[in-house]
């Protein structure tokens, strides 16, 4: 019986927990938007402990990207965003809600929005309190409603300011504070699904009240709110918006975009989505400049892994319906990342130059040398291919690609399928040196993995399978030395393929390396003892 008693007393404690109230707000503010900037809160699938990200995108961004602004190992439980700032309540510790804020700026030679100051988000003063029912931003300063509390909240400097609400929205059971059309909202939804809304002009006429919080500035304050009636059935969410008041209506899975017109709904559009996107349910409409977008996060999980996907439509200004969706990808960083091109130039200049002194220095046709030499004679004819053994052109490009595809296998499923393009793509091709991060790898494991196998049996796993060896010009065992200097320009060779031109135009396809290193491929055929 008491096993039976706790079970119930827990089950009461869940649903508590997960009240309608709760569930509507941290449902509603996951995402906010400025306008120019769309923010939202994601959880992170790939950290072995739950964290959460702060996520911003750029409406002025056509590439359709987002940047992680912060982590957080709490969930955040409101956000708000006016310009270019964003704020961020958690929830309550010793009856207080945290709150950060930071700005987000363009750098143009990273093409990436940072948060400032220092990179990371500043602490602001708390709000008392033990839950908050709603958040918004409005002319540079968060507003909060915090439950059980008749007065507004509103940061100015570093004190929250207690602002008298509408008792029209103090006797409502949800309060709601929403930036639309230039105007702070606050709207009140009662039991019976009506709503109540009044809106805040401007602030401008309370600027130099701010120094003072008596009963009589509350009063004064309270005058500012003007009513604005407005009727909505099935009334879910309002949504943030520059230009106009909107608000969205309906069900879970069916929901309608409106403007609020004289209190009245004119419907947009009826937010219908294919099978490609998320029910209407898992995401939440946001203005961006004069139209509107639909924020929604996806995530699918597999034995080893979870994957998370975030999702944007536009609905553009004058549009009969959103845009197919799209999903936005983090942002790459491109400052100082062109570095390897530089570096590539001057090891492929030197390789070249190297190869034609060391060439030179081998010819009989030296003037250092008083006399042609007997090993003048020998090194000059060693650099071709002897007639009865030769090893082909496209032998030894098939060798090649057969020590690359163990490799590349092994880079694909390091870097995931999604790189499978890029694998294909070297450093010299590309301005930003993580793209070529999976043909970087490729060629590092191959080159490591031949000059072990060369050293130790004279041939790689290539030239083994396609009946070649490598040995010195003069047809000896070539030395480990040269085995290193080989593999390490070959390994130049792939990551810089200009260099790959001489060993394309020679008929055995002998090139750098083999120059340089004094070395070349012959046929190996084992003795037939019969």
């Amino acid at each position: 019986m008491n096993y039976l008693a706790r079970c119930v007393f827990a089950l009461i404690m869940v649903m508590v927990a997960a009240s309608p109230l709760q569930d509507r707000f941290v449902h509603r503010t996951r995402a906010a938007s400025s306008g120019t900037h769309l923010w939202w809160i994601s959880k992170n699938p790939y950290e072995s402990t739950a964290r959460f990200e702060l996520l911003h995108h750029a409406a002025a961004d056509d590439e359709r990207q987002f940047q992680v602004a912060s982590t957080f190992a709490e969930k955040p439980i409101a956000l708000a965003a006016d310009g270019e700032r964003v704020w961020l309540v958690f929830e309550a510790l010793n009856h207080k809600m945290e709150v950060v804020s930071g700005a987000t700026q363009f750098n143009p030679a990273s093409e990436l929005w940072f948060i400032t100051q220092g990179g990371a988000l500043q602490l602001c003063t708390s709000i008392a309190g033990e839950s908050l029912e709603s958040l918004a931003a409005f002319e540079g300063e968060p507003w909060a409603i915090v439950q059980g509390q008749p007065d507004a909240r509103v940061l100015r400097g570093d004190q929250w300011i207690s602002v008298q609400l509408p008792a029209a929205i103090n006797d409502c059971q949800v309060r709601m504070l929403v930036v639309a059309g230039g105007a702070l909202n606050a709207l009140g939804q009662s039991s019976d699904h009506s709503i109540k809304r009044f809106k805040r002009e401007s602030q401008a006429e309370s600027q130099a009240e701010s120094q003072a919080e008596s009963k009589a500035e509350s009063k004064a304050e309270s005058q500012v709110w003007i009513e604005s009636p407005m009727k909505a059935r099935e009334f879910l969410y309002a949504v943030d918006h520059a230009a106009r008041f909107a608000c969205v209506t309906g069900s879970y899975n069916e929901q309608a975009l409106n403007w609020v017109e004289a209190g009245e709904l004119a419907p947009i559009m009826a937010i219908a989505f294919n099978k490609s996107f998320p029910k209407a349910g898992s995401g939440q409409v946001t203005g961006m400049g004069s139209g509107f977008a639909w924020i929604a996060e996806t995530g699918h999980a597999t034995q080893k892994t979870m994957f998370r996907q975030s999702w944007m439509s536009v609905l553009s200004d004058g549009a009969a319906e959103f845009s197919e969706p799209i999903e936005l990808r983090a942002q790459i960083s491109k400052a100082s990342r062109w570095y390897h091109l530089p570096i590539l130039g001057v090891l492929s200049l030197g390789a070249i130059i190297a190869a034609f002194l060391v060439r030179a220095l081998n010819s009989p046709l030296n003037p250092l040398e008083k006399a042609r030499t007997k090993e003048g004679d020998m090194d000059s004819q060693a650099l071709a291919q002897k007639p009865e053994a030769p090893f082909k052109k496209w032998r030894r490009l098939l060798a090649t690609v057969i020590d690359l595809l163990p490799c590349a296998i092994a880079s694909l499923v390091i870097f995931k399928d999604e790189y499978a393009i890029q694998i294909l793509i070297p450093p010299l091709w590309s301005a930003d040196i993580e793209i070529s991060l999976p043909y970087i790898a490729m060629v590092v494991a191959a080159i490591a993995f031949s000059m072990f196998e060369e050293i130790i049996f004279g041939r790689s796993l290539g030239k083994r399978l396609m009946g070649g060896r490598v040995v010195s010009i003069h047809g000896e065992s070539a030395a480990w030395w040269q085995h290193i200097a080989r593999n390490l320009l070959k390994g130049l060779v792939l990551l810089s393929p200009v260099l790959a031109i001489p060993s394309l135009l020679n008929p055995m396809g002998a090139g750098i390396p083999e120059i340089i290193s004094r070395t070349k491929v012959e046929s190996f055929e084992p003795a037939n003892n019969s």
